[in-house]
């Protein structure tokens, strides 16, 4: 499995815009991409990542290295990016393959 997370900067005009964005995102990939596990997007909460500018961020939970590959050319995500250098300052972007898996919950 991969985990690709995405944090985004936006220009504060369009704070708006790259919500409905990301909204659109999840929805174009909905059902057509197999090796999409989870997408999730949301609002930052944390004080020092606002602090900075860095207003939103998604996950996109992968079956491996080769479903990031199908993601990337997948028509939602290159229209996604297509948009991104308009709405964003900066944006960043972190990949990694799920190691041991640690809960919160005690194992049953």
């Amino acid at each position: 499995m991969l985990e690709h997370y995405v944090i985004f900067k936006p220009f504060p005009e369009h704070v708006a815009a790259l919500a409905e964005e990301l909204q659109a995102f999840g929805e174009g990939v909905r059902g057509t991409l197999p090796e999409l596990i989870e997408f999730t997007w949301g609002e930052n909460t944390n004080a020092s990542g606002l602090a900075e500018g860095y207003t939103h961020a998604c996950l996109a939970r992968l079956t491996g290295p080769e479903g990031l590959t199908a993601y990337w050319v997948h028509p939602a995500h290159q229209r996604l990016l297509s948009r991104l250098d308009e709405l964003c300052q900066k944006r960043f972007a972190i990949d990694y393959g799920i190691g041991e898996r640690i809960t919160g919950r005690p194992a049953a």
